[in-house]
């Protein structure tokens, strides 16, 4: 039997009065499985099966109310119905109703209640879900970083497959655990296996740019292409964008454009790569007008980086006459929604004015965020002394949110203070860390990488 008669044949149980068809059509339409996906349809259906009594209904519009899925947010009343399909005997209530706990949805808050809670029905029942819960209460909620690695890797190693993706981000970026990119890949990789989407993306990226395994631009596309199969958004941008350069694939512009822009009716951020492919000239000729054009749409989809672009644009004349006022409103509008490549063009534009106080408030407003070039910069000057005497102790700390970020330029500027002994003793290994990072991120290391390593070996 078809999936097209599969669902006919549910359809018209559902309309019967059947309440195990309601339950199932709504999943149907929750998943898009074999009819357009529609969480509004969804949702009726879930409420006409609990209506009727079914405890995993009840369940399922407790959740859509909760998260405002097909209906209204209602976090009051999706408690009221993780109580009622409880009673009635739903697996899952309990789970939600401790969340609802934890997180003060729909009831007061208990944080420690809550977790005690959880961990009480965890060592009851095993269940992967409630480790994760509680993975995600303490990096939330308690803010501790190791007890939320901890869950996670308890939850990921009964199988939960989101805890895996969350392994890997950990040991990716040294979150509560000591970075290791061998790791990161294997966590990325059971999830991958595991049928997840975001761990089939990860894993592309790590093989995009060698990341815990040898870099290999074909397994790359071949992991994006799956993860874009499976629906993740994110991949599918990204797969026109192999298709435009040809990496890991045989180049095909005009396919990739046709894909980002099939993408762009919906999708800002597509909208803004079709920017940057016309802008740049990236397997297309460079126009202006039309990258104008995409980055106007992606404005409006609020993506401020593209008001920075225009800015760009209108700074140098590109696309039409010089206009240095509008270029200052778009660099202003981007920087009030917290743009940080626009507060670094504006600080550039107010020290040309003479404005240093404004302009280093910008510099220091975008190091904050993590802008590379301004923490570069920003940190420079300390060590010039421009102010004064050379201030290393706030050189790091401008730089410690780009580093974070992982700023190639940044991680660069860090890497040679540490290997130097700039303001601290010198740190071979961490300078070695930071230094492919910075590899990895695009800026060639390899001459300081040689000469560290075999500094390493005379020391071992």
């Amino acid at each position: 039997m078809s999936r097209r008669e599969e669902i006919t044949q549910l359809r018209q149980a559902a309309l019967d009065g059947a309440p195990q068809a309601q339950y199932d059509l709504a999943c149907a339409y929750s998943d898009g499985n074999g009819v357009p996906k529609n969480q509004r349809t969804a949702f009726r259906w879930f409420d006409k099966a609990a209506q009727a009594g079914d405890a995993e209904a009840m369940t399922a519009v407790g959740y859509c109310l909760l998260n405002g899925e097909g209906v209204e947010l209602d976090e009051a009343a999706a408690v009221v119905w993780f109580q009622k399909a409880k009673e009635a005997g739903s697996a899952d209530a309990d789970r939600y109703l401790t969340g609802c706990r934890l997180y003060g949805q729909g009831v007061p808050q208990d944080l420690e209640g809550g977790l005690v809670e959880a961990k009480e029905l965890f060592e009851i029942t095993q269940d992967p879900e409630y480790a994760y819960l509680l993975a995600c209460a303490y990096s939330d909620l308690v803010l501790d970083e190791e007890q939320a690695s901890q869950w996670h890797t308890q939850a990921a190693n009964l199988g939960h497959d989101e805890s895996m993706v969350w392994m890997g981000y950990f040991y990716r970026y040294g979150i509560g655990v000591q970075r290791d990119l061998k790791l990161a890949f294997e966590w990325y990789k059971r999830a991958a296996d595991a049928g997840n989407d975001a761990g089939m993306e990860n894993l592309a990226v790590c093989y995009q740019h060698g990341e815990g395994v040898p870099q290999d631009l074909e397994r790359a596309y071949d992991c994006r292409l799956e993860a874009a199969n499976m629906g993740h958004p994110v991949s599918k941008r990204w797969l026109g964008k192999h298709l435009i350069h040809g990496a890991g694939v045989d180049p095909d512009p005009e396919r990739g454009i046709d894909m980002l822009e099939e993408l762009a009716q919906e999708d800002a951020a597509a909208c803004m790569m079709l920017g940057e492919v016309y802008y740049y000239g990236e397997g297309v000729e460079t126009d202006l007008a039309l990258a104008t054009s995409w980055f106007e749409r992606a404005a409006k989809g609020d993506m401020p980086e593209a008001l920075t672009f225009l800015g760009t644009m209108a700074w140098y004349g590109e696309g039409g006459p010089k206009d240095p006022a509008l270029a200052e409103r778009l660099y202003q509008e981007a920087a009030e929604k917290g743009e940080p490549q626009a507060l670094y063009n504006l600080a550039f534009l107010l020290e040309g004015r003479g404005e240093m106080g404004p302009a280093h408030e910008a510099l220091e407003r975008a190091a904050a965020m993590g802008h590379g070039p301004s923490a570069c910069l920003l940190a420079q000057r300390c060590l010039d002394g421009e102010a004064g005497e050379p201030d290393v102790e706030q050189a790091v700390r401008y730089l410690e949110p780009s580093v974070a970020e992982e700023d190639p330029d940044a991680l660069y500027m860090r890497a040679e203070m540490l290997r130097d002994g700039v303001g601290c003793d010198a740190d071979l290994k961490s300078a070695m860390e930071l230094f492919h990072l910075a590899q990895i991120q695009g800026r060639d290391t390899r001459v300081e990488r040689g000469i560290l390593r075999r500094k390493l070996r005379g020391m071992s």
